[in-house]
């Protein structure tokens, strides 16, 4: 992955009509791998509140020390309780060992119907398997596990180099839902708008659904604070209490809590596939690969 290929500072709009000249042009070119879910319309079905409340955590973060560091920094956030937005919520899958979750987040894009998460969520690069009866809940929680429905996926699209390899710079996937109820998904909780080419260094807010052993309310949770280099390709964000089940929540610039939205320029994934410690998360720069990935995906979806 390259950063600077023409598509820094890159605000994806609602008809994705700012996507630099390069990156549009180039698009066709991207290494990208689109797979349709073949059981999408029994998903719904499949995925009852019992499932749900049963389904285990992606990703084992623990609470455990690090050889380098003894623990958290001094005035490491710890993440807030009840800290939802009707554009996240938790996305269940079966991998063929039982039902399982990640978290996921409504992006904005002309068709109205792609979600975000981490690659890793979507495809097993090792097992070279794709996840099975995937479905997204906005704001799901234990009390009300269905405020906005479910969202059966149809469809998926990640970068060739992580189905082929785990490239963990491209721990990165979009995933079309099915409409509900004749509506499209963003129309009915909204969306966040993607950016790319943002730096290293932003204040944002990352909102995911921690393991219930650590999240007995099984409810959302928010944190915020200020994301650095871990590496070229990849993010750092320090926030206790991101436990697993957290992949692929959003790191969002800009959240306004009143709308519950914001722009997202990253995603826990990557690096660890997100961190090794409930502590340190991780996210691949969001640059013109994502770019080019997010437009192929609503163009085909």
């Amino acid at each position: 992955m390259r950063i600077g290929r023409g598509a820094q500072g890159l605000l994806l709009t609602a008809g994705l009509s700012s996507v630099a000249a390069s990156a549009a042009a180039d698009v066709e070119t991207v290494r990208a791998v689109s797979h349709a879910e073949p059981d999408a319309a029994r998903t719904a079905a499949y995925w009852t509140v019992s499932r749900m409340a049963s389904a285990t955590p992606t990703g084992h973060r623990s609470a455990r020390k690090t050889r380098k560091r003894s623990g958290p920094p001094t005035g490491t956030p710890a993440a807030e309780k009840d800290g939802g937005s009707r554009s996240v919520g938790a996305l269940f899958y079966d991998d063929g060992d039982g039902g399982h979750y990640c978290t996921a987040s409504v992006v904005h894009t002309p068709k109205k119907d792609l979600i975000l998460t981490a690659a890793h969520c979507l495809y097993d690069p090792k097992k070279h398997i794709y996840a099975r009866h995937i479905a997204f809940v906005p704001d799901y929680n234990a009390a009300r596990p269905r405020p906005y429905g479910v969202w059966p996926i149809r469809r998926t699209w990640l970068d060739a180099r992580w189905t082929r390899h785990g490239d963990p710079d491209l721990d990165v996937g979009f995933a079309a839902v099915r409409k509900v109820g004749g509506r499209h998904i963003a129309d009915v909780v909204g969306s966040n708008t993607l950016r790319t080419g943002q730096g290293y260094t932003n204040r944002v807010t990352v909102i995911g659904y921690p393991v219930r052993s650590h999240n007995p309310a099984d409810k959302p949770v928010r944190c915020t604070n200020r994301t650095f280099k871990q590496a070229r390709h990849q993010l750092g964000f320090d926030c206790r209490g991101l436990y697993g089940g957290t992949s692929g929540s959003p790191w969002l610039i800009r959240y306004d809590a009143k709308k519950q939205s914001g722009d997202v320029i990253g995603t826990i994934g990557g690096h660890q596939d997100g961190g090794s410690t409930h502590w340190r998360s991780y996210s691949p720069v969001f640059d013109d690969d994502i770019a080019k990935l997010i437009v192929k995906a609503d163009r085909e979806s």
